[in-house]
């Protein structure tokens, strides 16, 4: 329990190396991966959301606590494909021809992601053919 607490709280702070780390230890220690994801990572990104909400937390600690996230997934996400948790869905996201921004579009990825869907980035600038041929 304390090692879930303390990857919310390292994930919240936006210390990806730290997580990656903790992520590691609490499947060393017998925690399920899925726990991990959910009790730890997620139950994280809940909490950053809330504040983003509150207005506590602004864009700049959101991402810092996103990158911490997708830092942990990178541990969690072989052993999730291992063992065959079955995913949500399919989702595909991209920004659209002419943007060249992917901030959000890359929280959002990662937010799906550790969700349990299986994401589909296609990346910045992206026509609408290539959206159209992804979903296809």
């Amino acid at each position: 329990m304390d090692l879930l607490r303390e990857i919310n709280e390292r994930l919240y702070e936006g210390d990806p190396g730290t997580v990656a780390l903790l992520v590691q230890r609490a499947l060393d220690s017998g925690l399920s991966a899925e726990d991990v994801l959910q009790r730890g990572l997620i139950a994280g990104m809940d909490k950053v959301g809330k504040d983003f909400r509150e207005e506590i937390l602004f864009v700049p600690e959101v991402l810092v606590a996103a990158e911490a996230m997708h830092a942990g997934m990178n541990v969690l996400k072989p052993l999730l494909d291992a063992h065959g948790v079955k995913r949500l869905g399919r989702f595909v996201i991209g920004t659209v021809k002419g943007d060249l921004h992917d901030i959000g579009k890359s929280l959002v990825a990662m937010m799906m992601e550790g969700a349990g869907f299986e994401v589909f980035d296609l990346g910045v600038d992206t026509s609408a053919e290539k959206f159209v041929a992804a979903i296809q």
